[in-house]
C-alpha cells in the first residue's frame, strides 16, 4: 500500500500537536513493512521562506528519505482555499509521481480544501482519511469554540451566531464558509476524531456519525523502563505546559494559586511552561500581570519558557502536579498525555475532550471551566498529600502507543477499502507547464530541477 500524509507544517518547522500526530503515524507507517510511505507538510512560504526553492514548488525536507514540504503563498483563511496555481499544478505531479493508494488530510489550514477537490480529479479511486485535530471547519476564531465577548464556551454555531464575534461579516459568509468546508468534506471517506467530544460536535455540525470513527492520538512514551515517581518535598510543585495564549487559562491557574497561598499560607510553587507569548492579547497580558501584582511571597512563578518532546519528560518530572486550565473545549490534549507518561496527576478543566480522559481520582481532577475557586480547592487537597500522590502515581493506566494507533487507522483504512493496493483507477490527467519539484534524484523530479 502507497500511504501519503499531507499535513499542516512539520514538527521540524514549526512544533504543535497536530504536527506531532502526524509525524508520528508517518513513521509507524513507514515502519510497516506492508506500506510505502511518503509525508508532504504545506508551510506558510511567507513566514518560512528558508524552506522555499526557486523554481521548486515542492522540495525535498533536508537529510530526510520520504519527506516534502509545499510552501504556499496566497491562502484565504476564511474561506481555506490556496489561491496559489503554481504549488497546486506541482502538487498535482507530486500524486501522479508517487500514485498513493490512500490519502491521510490532517489538516485545512495552508493544505487548502482544494487539495481534496484536487486529489479527486487526479487520483480518483484514492481512499482520503481526514483527521479532525481541532474546531476550524466549524468555528473561525481559530477553532476554539469560545465566545470571547460572552466569556463561555460556544454552544450554537449556526451562521447567525457567528457574527457575534465577528460583526464585520455577514451572516451569508458565514452560510457560505460552512457550504465550503461540507462541500469539500463530502469527498473524504472517512474522518478521524480524537475524542467523543469533538466527534459530537462535528456530527452536531452536519457531519454522519458513521463517517466519524474515534482514535485516540498515539503517544511515543518517553518513561524509562523501571521508572520511579517521585516528588517534591512539600507536593506544592504545579506545573504548566503549553501555549502561553488566552484560551490556555494560565490566568486561572495563576488566580487559583495565589488564593491557596493566601488563605492557608502555605508554598505554592508555578512553573510555567510556555511558549508563542508573542500570540497572546495585551489585555491578556496585563490580566496576568494584575494577578501577580502584590502577590503573598508564599506564592512562587516561575516562567520557565517553550519546550520540546524532546526534554518534556525531565520537566514533567520536576512538578508534582500537571495544570491544563483551558478555558475553550480541547480536542485531546496531547500534554496530558506527556504528563501521565511522567506519572504526573492532572489538574483539568471539565471542557472538550479532556472530560473524556479523566478519571477522578485516577489519573488527575477536573474542575468547572474558568473556576479559579472550584481550582483552588483541589490545590488544597493535592498539597502534601503523599498518599494520595502515590496512589495516582501507580495506579493510572498508560495512554494508547503510536503502534497502536496506527493499527486502529490500518483498521480504518481496510474499512474503507477491501483492497488498498487496487485502489487508484482511471488514468490521471495531464497538466503541461508544472513546476518542478526539488528532491533527490530517485525523487520523481524532472531532470535538472533542484537538488
Amino acid at each position: 500500500m502507497k500511504f501519503l500524509t499531507l499535513s499542516l507544517y512539520h514538527p521540524r518547522v514549526m512544533r504543535g500537536g497536530a504536527q506531532y500526530v502526524a509525524k508520528d503515524l508517518h513513521d509507524a507507517a513507514a515502519a510497516d513493512p506492508q506500506v510505502e510511505a511518503v509525508m508532504l507538510a504545506a508551510i506558510d512560504g511567507n513566514r518560512f521562506p528558508q524552506y522555499s526553492k526557486v523554481g521548486a514548488a515542492i522540495t525535498a525536507l533536508p537529510d530526510s528519505e520520504d519527506e516534502f514540504l509545499m510552501p504556499g503563498r496566497r491562502f484565504d483563511d476564511f474561506f481555506h482555499r490556496m489561491y496559489d496555481p503554481r504549488r497546486n499544478k506541482a502538487l498535482a505531479r507530486f500524486l501522479r509521481d508517487h500514485r498513493p493508494d490512500v490519502i491521510h488530510l490532517h489538516h485545512s489550514l495552508w493544505v487548502g480544501l482544494d487539495v481534496i477537490e484536487l486529489i479527486r480529479k487526479v487520483l480518483p479511486g484514492a481512499r482520503i482519511i481526514y483527521t479532525l485535530h481541532e474546531y476550524l471547519p466549524i468555528c473561525h476564531r481559530q477553532g476554539q469554540l469560545y465566545r470571547y465577548h460572552e466569556g463561555g464556551i460556544c454552544q450554537d454555531t449556526r451562521p447567525d451566531q457567528c457574527t457575534g464575534c465577528f460583526p464585520e461579516r455577514t451572516t451569508d459568509e458565514f452560510i457560505l464558509r460552512r457550504r465550503g468546508f461540507q462541500s469539500a468534506f463530502a469527498r473524504v471517506d472517512r474522518f478521524i476524531a480524537p475524542s467523543d467530544y469533538l466527534k459530537q460536535r462535528y456530527v452536531d455540525w452536519g457531519l454522519d456519525a458513521d463517517r466519524i470513527t474515534v482514535i485516540a492520538n498515539g503517544h511515543r512514551r518517553r518513561r524509562p523502563e523501571g521508572f520511579v515517581p517521585q516528588h517534591s518535598p512539600g507536593l506544592n510543585v504545579f506545573g504548566f505546559f503549553g501555549q502561553f495564549v488566552d484560551a490556555k487559562g494560565i490566568d486561572v491557574a495563576l488566580k487559583a494559586a495565589r488564593r491557596v497561598a493566601e488563605t492557608t499560607g502555605k508554598p505554592v510553587e508555578i512553573k510555567v511552561f510556555g511558549g508563542n507569548k508573542e500570540y497572546a492579547t495585551a489585555d491578556y497580558l496585563d490580566k496576568i500581570e494584575a494577578v501577580l501584582d502584590g502577590a503573598p511571597p508564599e506564592l512562587v512563578v516561575t516562567e520557565v519558557g517553550s519546550y520540546s518532546r524532546d526534554n518534556v519528560f525531565e520537566l514533567m518530572s520536576s512538578v508534582d502536579w500537571v495544570l491544563t486550565p483551558s478555558i475553550w473545549p480541547e480536542t485531546f490534549g496531547l500534554v496530558v498525555s506527556e504528563a501521565w507518561d511522567a506519572r504526573r496527576p492532572v489538574l483539568a478543566s471539565r471542557a472538550g475532550g479532556l472530560s473524556d480522559r479523566i478519571i477522578e481520582g485516577v489519573n488527575g481532577f477536573s474542575f468547572l471551566p474558568g473556576s479559579d475557586t472550584e481550582l483552588a480547592q483541589l490545590m488544597q487537597i493535592c498539597i502534601g498529600n503523599a498518599e494520595l500522590w502515590q496512589s495516582m502515581a501507580q495506579e493510572m493506566p498508560d495512554e494508547i502507543s503510536v503502534e497502536d494507533a496506527w493499527a486502529a487507522h490500518r483498521a480504518v483504512i481496510a474499512d474503507v477499502t477491501a483492497d488498498v493496493s487496487g485502489a487508484v483507477s482511471g488514468a490521471p490527467e495531464e497538466a503541461a507547464d508544472e513546476p518542478g519539484i526539488a528532491g533527490r534524484p530517485d525523487s520523481g523530479a524532472a531532470p535538472g530541477t533542484a537538488g
